[in-house]
C-alpha cells in the first residue's frame, strides 16, 4: 500500500465515515512523503488532532486541517534531534 493510500485510509476510519478527499488533501499528503516525513509520526499525529478535537467537540473535515500540526511536530523533532546530536 502506498503512502498515500495508508494515510487517507486511515483518516477516513478515524474519522468513523465515508470521506471525500480533495486535490488539496492528496498534495499535502503527497508533499508528507516528499519530506520523508515518517508515516508512523502523520499517522500518530492524525490520531492526536481528531482525538483533541473529539474533546472539543469539532470536525476535522480535510487533511489540510491535520498540515499545520504534522508540519510543526515534525519541525520541532528534527530540532530535537539536531540538538540531541549535537550534545
Amino acid at each position: 500500500m502506498s503512502y498515500v493510500s495508508v494515510v487517507t485510509d486511515f483518516f477516513a476510519t478515524r474519522q468513523g465515515a465515508d470521506f471525500t478527499f480533495t486535490p488539496e488533501d492528496y498534495a499535502t499528503i503527497a508533499e508528507w512523503e516528499k519530506q520523508e516525513i515518517p508515516l508512523s509520526f502523520v499517522l500518530s499525529t492524525i490520531d492526536r488532532v481528531i482525538s483533541e478535537s473529539e474533546k472539543r467537540r469539532e470536525m476535522i473535515g480535510s487533511i489540510i486541517q491535520i498540515s499545520p500540526s504534522v508540519n510543526s511536530r515534525f519541525a520541532d523533532w528534527l530540532r530535537d534531534s539536531e540538538t540531541a546530536s549535537s550534545c
